[in-house]
C-alpha cells in the first residue's frame, strides 16, 4: 500500500543536516532542474516536522530535488507557493540516517548503454539533440555523442553490457557507421585492455 503524501510549499521547507550524503550535494543540480522541468517531479520528498514555533520540515530523503526546485522558482519556471508532495516520517519510523543512507545506496544507477539506447529511442520519436538536451539539462553535443554511441553494433553493446569493453573502446567504434568493420576489428583482438587508438586506426584503414 503506497504512503499517503502531503503536499506542502516549498517556504516550509529545509536541507536536513542529518543527510547522510555530504558529498557533491550540489552536482548536476542544473540537470536535474532542466529534468524536474521537462517531466516533473516523478519523486517525491520525504521530510519530518521540525522542532519550533514556526511549522517546518527537514527534508529527510530529496534535498537535491529541493535544491532544484528552488531553482527552478529562481527562474520563475515555477511559482514561489509552488507544494512539493512529501512523505511525512512519524515519530517511531526509521530514524532519519537510515532513511537517508537507504535512498542514497540502494538506488541503482542506470547503465550508459541503457541511457544511450533511451536517447536513440527518443530521437526515433521526432526529438532532436537540442530537444533532448533541453529536456534533461546538457549540451546538444553530449546528446550527439551518445547517439552516435547508441548506433555502435548491437552485438559490440552487448560486450560492453557484460563489462568486457571498456568506454574509452566503445567511442573508438563510434568512429565507424560500418558495423560489419566495428565487428571484424573486435573479434581480430577482443580484450579489454586493447588501447582505444589502436581501435581507431584499425577502423580508418
Amino acid at each position: 500500500m503506497r504512503d499517503s503524501l502531503s503536499m506542502i510549499p516549498l517556504s516550509a521547507l529545509r536541507p536536513s543536516k542529518r543527510n547522510v550524503r555530504k558529498t557533491d550535494r550540489s552536482v548536476d543540480i542544473k540537470s536535474l532542474a532542466a529534468s524536474i522541468e521537462a517531466h516533473g517531479l516523478i519523486q517525491n520528498l520525504t521530510v519530518r516536522e521540525s522542532a519550533g514555533k514556526q511549522k517546518t520540515y527537514d527534508v529527510i530523503a530529496g534535498g537535491r530535488r529541493l535544491a532544484a526546485l528552488r531553482l527552478l522558482v529562481r527562474r520563475k519556471r515555477l511559482a514561489k507557493d509552488f507544494k512539493a508532495p512529501c512523505r511525512i516520517l512519524n515519530d517511531g519510523e526509521a530514524t532519519d540516517t537510515e532513511v537517508s543512507l537507504a535512498e542514497n545506496v540502494l538506488r541503482a544507477p542506470i547503465h550508459p548503454a541503457d541511457q544511450f539506447d533511451a536517447f536513440s529511442k527518443l530521437h526515433g520519436e521526432g526529438l532532436g539533440p537540442e530537444a533532448i538536451a533541453a529536456r534533461f539539462g546538457m549540451t546538444p553535443a553530449i546528446v550527439r555523442q551518445r547517439l552516435r554511441l547508441a548506433a555502435v553494433s548491437p552485438r559490440l553493446m552487448a560486450v560492453y553490457r557484460k563489462d568486457d569493453m571498456t568506454l574509452e573502446q566503445l567511442m573508438a567504434f563510434a568512429l565507424s557507421d560500418d558495423r560489419d568493420a566495428q565487428e571484424r576489428v573486435w573479434s581480430d583482438d577482443p580484450r579489454k585492455d586493447r588501447p582505444a587508438h589502436i581501435i581507431r586506426r584499425e577502423l580508418t584503414r
